[in-house]
């Protein structure tokens, strides 16, 4: 069997997901993904199944390739938006994702931003670096409050370690789930404009989709507080990003401190990194040994289970 594997944590990380793999004796090509539309049509027909990452994998790519050999799409991580699954069921191409591996990686880096934005960390570390001893006060994060969009495997975990910290935590998702709010003395949301003109912290944790795409804009974030800082790990266009350089712009909010860009690599002419304000990172949040391993295995043991099965 031909395989082309484009996930670069997969690749870069050592780990069992290796072993797991070299076991099954598949012919593999490696691609450095995100891989566009243009860059896979030429070459997915040549492969009974790909292992990808967030590549575009459109209708267009999934007809090249069940012209093909294709017959698996196993994604390495949970989103699901960059393939487009109206199609692979129109072709009946099986589509696998691996959910409930990477939730503690991303709450983690959720609450190192955070950390990074209150503590002066990035400001502090280049003063130093460049041998001055400047001290940037800080503020405490005990006490501040907290509203996660998407309360899913992440945001629960999120939610759970926020409370630890002494922060308030409010919550909101399309699915109620009453004894966690209860057993964890979390505030569900109903109306999300009026609970976001409360909080300090709004952190993106919801799946990425019609309803979700532009979410946050300009007009939710009307009567926000000054202060109010972002947190976007989850999908960039969950933000409105023409609104999100108006906010920036003029000083509505207080910082954006995200790990998702619309485009990917990071683009030098992306108007978000002139702002001293924005913490960007390179979508690192569920990279972690631990986390690439649960994800590379799972990836793996899909492949398998479904290819067997063609």
């Amino acid at each position: 069997m031909k395989l082309l594997l484009t996930s670069t944590s997969f690749q870069d990380t050592p780990g069992k997901h290796h072993k797991l793999l070299e076991e099954q004796n598949f012919d593999v090509d490696y691609l450095r993904g995100p891989l566009k539309e243009d860059v896979l049509l030429p070459v997915i027909g040549n492969y009974d199944a790909i292992i990808c990452g967030d590549d575009e994998i459109t209708e267009k790519v999934i007809e090249k390739g069940k012209s093909g050999r294709l017959k698996v799409i196993s994604k390495y991580g949970i989103g699901l938006d960059k393939i487009d699954l109206n199609a692979a069921k129109k072709y009946g191409i099986p589509v696998t994702n691996t959910p409930g591996v990477n939730h503690i990686a991303v709450a983690e880096h959720t609450i190192a931003l955070i950390f990074s934005y209150y503590k002066n960390l990035l400001n502090a570390f280049e003063i130093t670096k460049r041998g001055e001893w400047k001290r940037p006060v800080g503020h405490e994060v005990f006490g501040k409050s907290i509203l996660i969009i998407g309360l899913g495997r992440i945001g629960k975990e999120l939610a759970v370690r926020c409370k630890a910290l002494g922060l308030i935590v409010y919550a909101t998702d399309v699915f109620c789930d009453k004894e966690f709010f209860e057993n964890n003395n979390i505030n569900f949301v109903e109306n999300l404009s009026e609970a976001i003109n409360l909080v300090d912290i709004l952190s993106v944790n919801c799946p990425l989709n019609e309803k979700t795409s532009g979410l946050i804009n300009r007009q939710l974030l009307k009567n926000c507080k000054q202060e109010l800082i972002i947190v976007n790990t989850a999908r960039a266009k969950i933000v409105n990003h023409d609104d999100l350089i108006w906010l920036l712009e003029n000083k509505k909010i207080a910082a954006y401190l995200t790990d998702v860009l619309e485009e990917e690599p990071v683009n030098r002419n992306n108007p978000l990194l002139k702002f001293e304000n924005v913490f960007i990172t390179p979508h690192i949040g569920s990279r972690t040994y631990q986390s690439v391993e649960r994800q590379g295995l799972a990836a793996v043991e899909n492949l398998i289970k479904n290819i067997s099965l063609c």
